[in-house]
């Protein structure tokens, strides 16, 4: 079973006021069904999120029709992307400047930087052009909320849902602009 441990998983280091979160290694792949809304119109899909072996801190996501046919192929990090191929309806840039902050702060690419707070089951990171990504961790050590600010703005909220060791769900909710995405857990029945 392929399931994104990067987000179910987190350990405490330190002491109580410089606890910091650790990223645990990553599974090679993880799958969603995908339900992307964009200013009333529906995409879905299946999703792949994919740890990049060779770069460090970089994630690939590729999003595919059930049928098969690519919609968006791209790298992303936590201040940048690089489109390996996207659809003409998914073409534009602000589009995939959101995709790729989303990603950024679902995968937990903001909190591979030292330089993050953390306290109390949260950590905050402060971003380029006064944004800042939230944190807030549930008793497991697991991401249960994230959200990404600008000046003051929640601009993204992102609530992650479990089935007991594992993510069943996640939920990202833009407030700035008319997106909503909704990734579903595949779980593989398939025995290794």
């Amino acid at each position: 079973m392929r399931l994104l441990l990067l987000i179910s998983t987190y350990l405490i280091v330190g002491g109580s006021n410089s606890a910091a979160y650790c990223l645990p290694e990553l599974p090679d792949e993880t799958f969603f069904n995908a339900v992307v809304e964009v200013r009333g119109h529906t995409i879905s899909g299946i999703m792949v999120i994919k740890k990049d072996e060779q770069i460090k801190n970089t994630c690939r996501i590729l999003f595919t029709t059930v049928a098969g046919p690519k919609l968006m192929d791209m790298y992303i990090t936590k201040d940048d992307y690089n489109i390996l191929y996207v659809t003409k309806k998914l073409k534009k840039r602000t589009i995939l400047g959101l995709f790729q902050k989303d990603f950024a702060l679902v995968s937990g690419l903001y909190l591979a930087v030292q330089d993050k707070h953390c306290e109390n089951g949260s950590c905050s990171v402060k971003l380029p052009k006064k944004k800042s990504a939230h944190y807030s961790f549930d008793a497991q050590n697991r991401i249960s909320r994230a959200e990404y600010r600008g000046r003051g703005k929640v601009l993204l909220d992102v609530v992650y849902t479990y089935n007991q060791d594992n993510i069943e769900s996640i939920f990202l909710q833009h407030y700035n602009f008319k997106m909503k995405i909704t990734l579903n857990a595949i779980n593989s029945t398939c025995q290794n």
